[in-house]
């Protein structure tokens, strides 16, 4: 009579195993009164715990999972001495280090012959959990957008009004009787102001244009040392301090390339402006090197005031102003970020608080023929 009441039960485990092997979830039985001893692993246990059942079958957790076992030992004792069912969310790192996420539930199941089983089942929810997590990253990033451009709009107000205060106001002086040093003075001021004002148009308008994808590209054969020589010229009539030596490095005596002039000399004019900005004293440089694995490398070197570490991870960011006391609107950096995007190169900047910083950017290089038409 006991050996076939055995052979029943194996009949039974045997069906079991069966039936949780068809299970869309991952299943494992233990055997309360065997240690907590494992009994049934189905195959999602398998796939999901990356530990077979021949492995686990016969095993407690200090042997199939020594990292968690403590805390499943202290779950299953309680969940013996109370008998109420337990769930939740667990994470967990595959042996990969890939990340995982179950919703798991673990109930006690007591036979009219004594026995006890702890039947544990979990759910795959890692798909779920990571976009749920992504999500959330996501309402996060709009939300810190939505604030930094209603910064920036309220902003824009003050940064509009200040040029178009000066040109109105000198405009007015320049109608009463002044000296000739005096109307000379105040057209200069009149023009940086013009230019000021024309700039800040112009990145509002290329922003918008960038976010409808409407910015236009012209690509043709551009010399590079005559583009930035026309920089370089531009460049010195905007110095006006005396304690700043202006220089550019033209490695090549000929350096041709197929891509769109204006917006390269856009995003080099960024980067002369921003150096403008915060360098008082030293040098301000601005060159290529030597083309290197396909790509020639454009820089603004200065000897400013440096970038703290913190704000290097988000300076070409929208909006971003790393000193409010400064003119502009804090769009030029990310501009040129996705003009350079825009014709297939690369963009950074290296800095040290103090000692100043080195914009640069790649494009790609090949090298041409001045008299021979590229065809994009």
């Amino acid at each position: 009579m006991k050996r076939l009441r055995e052979k029943e039960r194996e009949e039974q485990l045997q069906l079991l195993e069966n039936l949780f092997d068809y299970l869309p979830i991952a299943a494992k039985v233990k055997d309360v009164n065997n240690d907590m001893r494992y009994t049934i692993w189905n195959k999602k246990a398998e796939e999901l715990f990356e530990c077979s059942g021949k492995e686990a079958i016969g095993k407690t957790d200090f042997e199939v999972m020594p990292n968690a076992a403590k805390l499943i030992r202290g779950e299953d004792e309680e969940l013996v001495r109370t008998g109420i069912s337990q769930s939740g969310i667990r994470r967990f790192f595959t042996n990969k280090n890939e990340e995982r996420f179950t919703f798991q539930n673990n109930n006690l199941m007591t036979f009219s012959d004594g026995r006890k089983w702890i039947v544990y089942t979990a759910w795959d929810i890692t798909d779920l959990k990571i976009m749920e997590r992504n999500l959330r990253l996501a309402k996060e990033e709009a939300e810190e957008s939505n604030r930094i451009k209603s910064a920036f709009l309220a902003n824009m107000s003050h940064e509009i009004r200040t040029p178009l205060n000066a040109i109105v106001g000198f405009s007015s002086i320049l109608a009463t009787d002044l000296t000739e040093e005096e109307k000379t003075e105040y057209l200069n001021i009149i023009e940086q102001n013009n230019e000021l004002l024309l700039q800040l148009i112009n990145d509002i308008l290329d922003l918008s244009k960038i976010e409808a994808g409407t910015l236009e590209y012209v690509y043709a054969n551009i010399d590079i040392n005559k583009m930035l020589s026309e920089i370089e010229q531009t460049t010195r009539l905007r110095l006006t301090n005396q304690n700043i030596v202006l220089r550019t490095v033209m490695p090549m005596s000929e350096c041709l390339l197929y891509t769109d002039q204006r917006r390269i000399t856009q995003v080099i004019s960024n980067f002369i402006s921003n150096a403008l900005k915060f360098t008082t004293e030293g040098s301000i440089t601005v060159g290529y090197d030597m083309p290197e694995n396909g790509y020639v490398r454009f820089y603004v070197a200065d000897t400013g005031t440096g970038i703290p570490p913190e704000n290097i991870k988000k300076i070409f960011n929208r909006f971003v102003k790393l000193d409010s006391f400064k003119q502009g609107t804090g769009l030029g950096l990310a501009i040129s970020q996705n003009i350079i995007k825009e014709l297939k190169g690369e963009i950074g900047v290296e800095s040290e608080l103090g000692k100043g910083s080195i914009f640069w950017f790649t494009l790609p290089y090949q090298k041409m023929d001045a008299h021979l038409a590229i065809i994009a």
